[in-house]
């Protein structure tokens, strides 16, 4: 998986438009891959190239029953509408599953009508709009 790093990379860059390192991706990927916490999987072409990848982690809230997050899905362009992202959120409801998750949750922002559509399709509600803010150091 962390040879994986430089694909992820750049479906982050490309497909999210995420500017955060190679370096950075690889190392978070390091630490992240042995934790029970999270989950990473990637989605390969005929080639053995990474064409996807969803990563979801805990989402433990004092005020619901405990939950997995999706953190990221993203598949190129080029592979969209073939499945890829509903096989990789399969994986993630299984694994949800197993550890006793009570649903996933995943947060799109509202210009991302098509990801908004897919996540419906796949059984996904609609809850609220929100902000989403941060404060880094």
């Amino acid at each position: 998986m962390v040879s994986d790093a430089k694909q992820i990379y750049e479906l982050c860059r490309i497909s999210l438009g995420y500017d955060f390192t190679e370096q950075q991706v690889e190392c978070n990927i390091r630490k992240l891959i042995g934790s029970t916490e999270n989950l990473i999987l990637v989605a390969v072409d005929e080639t053995d190239e990474v064409v996807g990848f969803i990563h979801a982690n805990n989402h433990d809230p004092i005020y619901a029953p405990p939950m997995k997050d999706i953190v990221a899905l993203a598949i190129y362009d080029e592979y969209r509408h073939i499945g890829i992202g509903k096989q990789l959120l399969a994986a993630v409801e299984e694994w949800a599953r197993k550890t006793g998750a009570r649903g996933i949750r995943v947060n799109s922002g509202i210009e991302q009508k098509s990801a908004v559509r897919f996540y419906k399709s796949c059984g996904f509600d609609y809850i609220k709009t929100l902000y989403n803010l941060r404060k880094m150091f």
